[in-house]
Parts: structure tokens; C-alpha cells; sequence
């Protein structure tokens, strides 16, 4: 999981260390994050644990408490990476990057659980994950009417999921990405080149771009939902991916070997081949004069 990213940028922490006393030699975690200013000039910010909505696993997210507005971070590995900062070495070359996140994505895998009509502060709530209290910071004080339907008055700030509202609400998100990466001339998938885009259909195009769109916005989701959309949106049934022999997805597959052999065994009862005679040249019958008597060259390398 991604550490914590300090506050100040590699030049301010340096500065800073010349004024103050050199604490003892510790280990120091540091960390490349991109980020808004905005998030920069906050004077509290915390860095949270949450549950995924997607994978209900641990992920990390950013919150501004001043602003109380929540960041979900993104980590690009590419393994064998590492950073200089100033004059140290970070062996850890992972890359984080900061974008706003919609907590309607965060709070409906609770409503969708939900046995019973309670206010929002209490339905979130995670024994496993403490730090959802400041979701329910944020959370109390948005309107869910796209996803639920408000049970009693306002103040209570109690909701029930509504899958038909939160079905029109997604592909409403879908729709508009979709035409967003169409606009940026966005690939449709990672071996397809801007020339097979423009090839296709308007309509095999467009089908394409709510496809990807689709996957894009399902990473927030939970299976059920994801599958609920995809056939909300009426697109065609995703093929199983093929599986190279190592078992891992989305890799070119290993050309397949041919198994038919010949259906003959030529191995054996051989048949004689009978060399015509053909007439020589006269260059030819002058090069075999002029070897007679030679050895071959084979013959140096006979055991002696």
C-alpha cells in the first residue's frame, strides 16, 4: 500500500533541515505525489485508509479536512524504478497521482447492504476501517437523490437504495465519458491503433467508446452493480479472455505449436532414388580433371 506523502516538496524539507537541528539518522520514507495546489495551500490533510468500492479491499485516499472534500491516489509501479530526491535515493519508484472522487461511489456499497433505514452516519460504519468516520463527514452533507430515496425528513439524513435511479445515474457517467474519449481519440483497447478506430463503423465506434467507458467507471463499482449496468446499457457479452500457458490476461497469445505430423513414416523402406545420368559440360569434365588425385576435405577430420 502506498505510504504516507510528506506535505512539503524535496526543496522545502531540505531548506528546512539546515535550520533546525539534525535529528539522529533514520530511516526516511519518501514519496513522489501528484496533486492539486489546492491541496498544497490546505493546512490539514490526512492520508486514510478506506474500503474499495470495487474490491471491498484496503485502498488510500486523501482528505481534505478544511475543505472536507475526499482524493482517491493512484499508484503507478513499474517495478525495478527508483527516485532521486535531492541528494538520497528512494528505492520505492512508485508514482502517486491525486483526483477528486465522487463519495457517492464510496457510500453505495453500504447502501446497497443495508437491512434497515438508518441515518447515514450510522450506516457508515467499519470496524475493520476506523477512518470511514471522515466519509461520513463528507457523506452527510451531499444529496444521494440520484442513487436513494430520502426516508423521513432531511435532518434524519436517511436513504435507501434505489437501483433503478443509481442504473440511470451510471449510464448517464458512462455515456458522458464515453463521448469524452472519443473526443480525445482514446485507443479502445491496448493493442488498437488510432488507424483501426477510425476505420470501424459510427456505430461499431461509439459501441466501442461506451465499452471502454463502461470498464473505466466499473473499477468503482461492485460486481453485481458492474453486471447490472453493463446489460442496463444493452452492450454485447464480454468473451472470456484468453489465458496464455502461464495463466496471465491480457498478453498476446503463444503462437500455437502444429501437432499433425506426416502421415507416412519415411523412415523406413526407403526407396532408392535412381540419379539420371545427365551429360556433363565441358567446364565440369575440366574441373574433375584437374581434382583427380585430390583429397577431400572431409578426410582431415577423420580419426586417425
Amino acid at each position: 500500500m502506498p505510504g504516507s506523502p510528506s506535505k512539503r516538496s524535496p526543496s522545502k524539507r531540505k531548506q528546512a533541515a539546515t535550520q533546525e537541528p539534525r535529528p539522529p539518522q533514520t530511516a526516511c520514507r519518501q514519496n513522489i505525489v501528484f496533486m492539486n495546489d489546492a491541496l498544497l495551500s490546505s493546512s490539514d490533510i490526512k492520508v486514510i485508509k478506506l474500503r474499495h468500492p470495487s474490491t471491498g479491499l484496503s485502498a488510500m485516499y486523501m482528505f481534505d479536512k478544511e475543505k472536507n472534500k475526499l482524493y482517491d491516489m493512484y499508484a503507478f509501479d513499474e517495478g525495478h524504478r527508483s527516485w532521486f530526491i535531492g541528494e538520497s535515493v528512494q528505492s520505492d519508484g512508485r508514482l502517486f497521482v491525486t483526483s477528486p472522487v465522487d463519495v457517492t461511489y464510496l457510500v453505495l456499497p453500504y447502501m446497497m447492504k443495508a437491512t434497515m433505514n438508518v441515518p447515514l452516519d450510522h450506516l457508515l460504519e467499519d470496524a475493520d476501517f476506523p477512518a470511514i468516520s471522515w466519509l461520513a463527514d463528507v457523506a452527510t452533507k451531499r444529496d444521494f437523490s440520484h442513487v436513494a430515496d430520502r426516508k423521513g425528513s432531511p435532518e434524519l439524513g436517511v436513504w435507501k437504495y434505489n437501483e433503478e435511479k443509481t442504473l440511470s445515474w451510471l449510464a448517464g457517467r458512462v455515456t458522458r465519458l464515453a463521448t469524452l474519449l472519443q473526443e480525445k481519440k482514446v485507443p479502445t483497447s491496448t493493442a488498437q491503433s488510432f488507424t483501426f478506430v477510425r476505420t470501424m463503423s459510427l456505430v461499431e465506434t461509439k459501441e466501442a467508446y461506451v465499452v471502454l467507458a463502461h470498464g473505466i467507471i466499473s473499477d468503482y463499482l461492485p460486481e453485481s452493480l458492474s453486471k447490472a449496468l453493463h446489460k442496463h446499457l444493452k452492450l454485447p457479452e464480454v468473451r472470456g479472455k484468453q489465458k496464455t500457458s502461464e495463466g496471465v490476461e491480457n498478453q498476446a497469445p503463444a503462437k500455437r505449436r502444429k501437432t499433425e505430423g506426416p502421415l507416412e513414416d519415411y523412415s523406413k523402406d526407403s526407396v532408392p532414388v535412381n540419379k539420371s545420368n545427365t551429360p556433363q559440360t565441358a567446364k565440369a569434365k575440366a574441373l574433375a580433371k584437374s581434382a583427380a588425385g585430390s583429397k577431400s576435405i572431409t578426410s582431415f577430420f577423420t580419426k586417425k
